[in-house]
């Protein structure tokens, strides 16, 4: 007798039949359905330029600073100012000069004034003191203008005290001594070693009055004076500089003055190289 195979015996039914069919037919619909649609997706992307390789790359961030060009300050013009140191209880002056500042060139200079010169004018005749004695600051400048040609536009008064605090303010003044001086008597007294000096406000007066009959030497050490103020870290503190000078000395230079300094002294610092004032 033939021994069977002992496979399990199955029966179809028709209804059997025709659903697995349709199961087979929704499986292969769907897989033919997701092919196309990504295909269809791939197609567009390359259509509108996607860049494909990126796909699973995540774009490197890139930073793009962006820098402001500041425009240089435009000025013009010359102007002169008239600067006085005299005495806290009269008018004998410790020195005298003009800052000259041409715009059109981007030029400081100052030029020094010699105390003991004679002037006429306005029914005055004498010395820059007696012309301070006379009328003030507005008869010695028209009286320079009458003599010297000179055209003054404003003016600034110090005196020893103010002149002292005014310096000591800005953290004093560096300077490099040729020889050393020793003056005592009445009038002055002056003991600076020679050198390298960081002087203070009283030191720098002396220093000074020492060359009071040096008219020349006096306004070489005002531009030194001037170059070590115009920096550009003094410049981002001009509004308050401006209202403490203001308020140490004697001036005729108005808020809207000091608007059109600001901008001068901006045109001066725009090229990024230390300000240097001459002496003419």
């Amino acid at each position: 007798m033939k021994k069977g195979n002992n496979r399990p015996l199955r029966f179809d039914t028709r209804k059997n039949v025709r659903s697995m069919r349709v199961k087979r037919f929704a499986a292969a619909f769907s897989c033919f359905f997701v092919l196309l649609g990504g295909i269809s997706f791939l197609l567009l992307l390359r259509y509108y330029n996607f860049d494909l390789s990126a796909i699973g790359n995540p774009a490197e961030e890139t930073t793009v600073e962006e820098t402001t060009v500041k425009p240089e300050p435009q000025v013009s013009g010359s102007y002169r100012y008239l600067l006085l140191c005299t005495a806290d209880a009269d008018n004998e002056l410790r020195f005298a000069a003009v800052l000259n500042a041409d715009m059109e060139a981007l030029e400081l200079s100052v030029t020094p004034l010699d105390a003991s010169q004679k002037l006429s004018y306005g029914g005055c005749t004498g010395n820059l003191s007696a012309q301070l004695d006379f009328g003030g600051e507005k008869q010695l400048a028209s009286a320079l203008e009458a003599n010297n040609g000179l055209k003054i536009d404003k003016f600034i008064r110090s005196t020893d005290s103010s002149f002292k605090s005014l310096i000591n303010s800005f953290g004093g003044f560096e300077t490099t001594v040729e020889e050393a001086i020793d003056v005592r008597s009445d009038k002055l007294t002056a003991i600076i070693g020679a050198g390298k000096q960081s002087m203070t406000g009283d030191t720098l007066l002396k220093y000074l009055r020492y060359y009071e009959n040096e008219p020349k030497t006096q306004a070489e050490i005002i531009a030194d004076i001037i170059e070590q103020e115009i920096t550009p870290a003094n410049f981002k503190k001009a509004d308050s500089h401006y209202t403490r000078v203001i308020n140490l000395v004697k001036s005729d230079i108005s808020v809207v003055d000091f608007a059109s300094v600001k901008t001068g002294i901006d045109a001066l610092l725009y090229s990024g190289e230390a300000v240097k004032v001459s002496v003419k």
